[in-house]
């Protein structure tokens, strides 16, 4: 118990009572000593012992009387002080029990109520302080278990957030109960033993008033948002559309819908908002899954067909003002970097970052500069370097290969007219691939990649406190071609010497601080982004042909042939590398099946299944024997499966080592990425995959059914 009124218990037990130990010692000491005295004297002959022995007897007797007769006063006075102080206590009792506006009852072992004061009784609305209730019925829901357990002998009694701010102020652990008059207590036991049987002494503390301050604190607890238009300024420069006027529109919208939740909106910056309003209407805005979103896609420009958009961050944290717009401007950047038209929510005592929104697919951005900018970053990052490394995903494909020779390319090329051209640069991948063995071959006549790629093992040995790294097509550290190459990195006041260059959607927060962060999920394909940087940079005339064609591989992989996820960017990127030489004839070649390959496909072809109508399934039979090239021949047959009429999105299942690997694919109508997320896989919004640990094909078919359902029941609903 949280305290103990045993001592207080002992103490009424044992009332004064009169002691007589101290008298009898002393006159015993006394009677000894006056022998002693007496026998001494008739042992050495003094006159008269009869008449000395009695009066010693005399004195003897008369100090002992008048001992006792002063120890009988003093008791007599601590009689008659306790009899006043029990009277007292009496008193005290009657009116705390009476009068005193805090209520209590006591409670014996097996969970009744026995007595209660004045104020509980005007709250039970009792006639009688004695009754024979069970704890329950007095407190709904707190047993004598669930109170004994609150206090700290077994589990503790849940409690919702205001309650646990008021047990912590008042109680300890105590637990808060909801009495008849409707009020809230805090409960306060008391282990109160007497004759041999446990009474339990419970205190109720009224905490309604404290309990809704803290409530509605929680209501009012300020969020903060940055919002900011996707897409505005691209679409006004392919329509006659008047841009202020339709930036009024949305701002209008935007602050209707602000003004709605009794909150405040600013634009800081051209196209940039901060919002600020209460954790009550954000609730609200969780609840009807940010409809605001819908609201601002319904705003065409001019005739466009094609929607606005809106990106926002919002953190409901605890802390300053300052770590909360740090919060917020970090969400904003998630949202932006998974596509875009989507909310990313950091809320206090919840873990990651939840995302609302991203079914629809945003428009191409203009990112030329921000091109020009990383390739600016980088070359003076890498004054600093003795080493760099660079790395795609593991399982490389044509993209991952291309945009790491690409990003060799502009590093060797930096080095150089940094007059440092000593310094190695190496790309770390899986040197028994097939895809490797492609690329390999049509890069030998490039004498300089000899030495060039190098396995994980050998890139961790390799490391040196001035290591530089570089990733590109992956932004999931679970996937890097080399996982704990990340974590050797040295960072420099919190940032790492980590560079991302991707396409795809960021699943969630980096776990590290990268120096250049080119997250563009508009390009097509990390060996675009690659291109443009290199294109943008001073050193594009650099580029070789086997290193062009590499790069146009890449890109048309990811478009399919430049049939899908191709904008106008796409192609000035292609444009660049066909003047350095590259060709499309050499590229497709890099596709050319095997035999084999042709046979798997086929398999995939006959295992197809349509779901929901716009769903389109294929995996491969039980006895096909495993391969590592599953996983492109399951692109592939994903890719195929987008050709069948009325089908939206596709996926391709394949067992890859111990998992099964999906591959999924969509003409822009359905995020497969965020389907996929629910499989702890990622991507991008019509590119994605997923691999799914200790399953079996048929188990992951069943999951991924559910996964579709799940997605289709949020868009319903949005």
């Amino acid at each position: 118990m949280k305290k103990d009124l045993r001592e207080v218990s002992d103490r009424n037990a044992d009332a004064p009572r009169a002691d007589l130990r101290l008298p009898l010692l002393v006159c015993s000491a006394e009677g000894l000593v006056l022998l002693l005295v007496y026998t001494l004297l008739v042992y050495y002959q003094a006159p008269h012992p009869l008449t000395v022995g009695v009066a010693f007897v005399i004195a003897y007797a008369l100090s002992a009387a008048g001992f006792f007769a002063v120890y009988a006063l003093r008791q007599t006075k601590l009689s008659r002080d306790s009899a006043m102080m029990d009277r007292l206590n009496s008193d005290v009792y009657r009116l705390f029990r009476n009068t005193v506006d805090l209520p209590y009852a006591i409670m014996n072992s097996d969970g009744r109520i026995r007595v209660i004061n004045g104020a509980m009784k005007d709250i039970l609305r009792f006639r009688s302080p004695i009754c024979n209730i069970p704890l329950e019925d007095v407190c709904p829901g707190l047993s004598i278990k669930k109170l004994l357990a609150a206090s700290g002998q077994s589990d503790i009694l849940p409690m919702n957030e205001a309650e646990e701010h008021a047990s912590a102020r008042f109680g300890g652990d105590a637990p808060v109960v909801r009495l008849p008059n409707g009020r809230r207590y805090l409960v306060e036991p008391y282990l109160f033993p007497r004759r041999g049987e446990n009474y339990y002494f419970l205190m109720f503390r009224d905490t309604n008033d404290y309990l809704d301050l803290v409530e509605k604190t929680n209501r009012e607890h300020p969020v903060l948002a940055y919002i900011m238009l996707d897409n505005l300024q691209e679409l006004t420069q392919f329509v006659r559309a008047n841009y202020r006027a339709t930036a009024n529109e949305i701002e209008a919208a935007l602050s209707e819908w602000v003004g709605g939740m009794n909150g405040m909106l600013r634009e800081y910056d051209r196209d940039k908002y901060l919002a600020l309003f209460s954790e009550e209407m954000l609730d609200q805005c969780v609840t009807d899954n940010f409809s605001i979103l819908e609201t601002i896609m319904a705003i065409r420009v001019g005739d466009n067909s094609f929607p606005v958009s809106i990106s926002m961050g919002i953190a409901d944290i605890d802390g300053t003002m300052q770590e909360r717009e740090a919060a917020a401007n970090n969400a904003l950047e998630l949202a932006l970097q998974r596509g875009g038209n989507q909310v990313a929510l950091i809320r206090r005592n919840t873990a990651g970052v939840s995302f609302f929104g991203g079914t629809h697919k945003t428009m191409e951005s203009n990112t030329s500069i921000s091109s020009r900018v990383s390739a600016n970053l980088l070359e003076k990052r890498m004054e600093l370097c003795d080493r760099v490394l660079i790395m795609g995903h593991a399982n490389p494909d044509f993209d991952a290969m291309g945009s790491t020779v690409g990003a060799y390319r502009l590093c060797r090329s930096i080095l150089e007219a940094q007059r440092r051209a000593d310094i190695p640069v190496n790309v770390v991948t899986d040197l028994g691939c097939e895809t490797f063995a492609i690329c390999a071959h049509h890069l030998a006549p490039l004498s300089e990649y000899k030495n060039v790629f190098i396995d994980k093992h050998k890139a961790q040995s390799l490391v040196t406190p001035n290591t530089l790294l570089i990733v590109t097509d992956v932004n999931n550290p679970a996937i890097f071609e080399a996982p704990g190459l990340v974590g050797a990195i040295p960072a420099r006041d919190g940032v790492a010497s980590i560079a991302i260059i991707d396409h795809h959607r960021l699943v969630a927060a980096l776990p590290f601080v990268p120096f250049l962060h080119y997250i563009e999920t508009t390009k097509s394909s990390a060996s675009e982004i690659v291109s443009e940087i290199l294109e943008q940079s001073q050193y594009a005339h650099t580029l070789h042909k086997e290193e062009a064609n590499l790069l146009l591989a890449g890109i048309m992989l990811d478009t399919h042939n430049f049939t899908r996820s191709a904008g106008a960017q796409t192609f000035e990127v292609a444009y660049y590398l066909y003047s350095r030489n590259a060709h499309t004839d050499t590229a497709r070649e890099f596709f050319n099946e095997k035999i084999e390959e042709l046979q798997v496909a086929s398999d995939f072809d006959a295992h197809t299944r349509i779901y929901a109508d716009i769903f389109a399934i294929t995996w491969l039979s039980e006895d096909h024997v495993p391969s590592p090239e599953d996983r492109i021949a399951a692109s592939k047959a994903a890719d195929k499966l987008l050709g069948l009429q009325g089908v939206e999105a596709s996926f391709a299942l394949a067992v890859v080592g111990k998992k099964v690997a999906i591959s999924g694919r969509s003409k822009g109508k359905i995020n497969v990425q965020l389907i996929l997320e629910k499989l702890e896989g990622g991507g991008h919004f019509d590119m994605a995959g997923a691999q799914v640990d200790s399953a079996t094909v048929a188990e992951v078919y069943e999951m991924l059914k559910e996964a579709i359902d799940e997605y289709m029941a949020e868009r319903t609903l949005k």
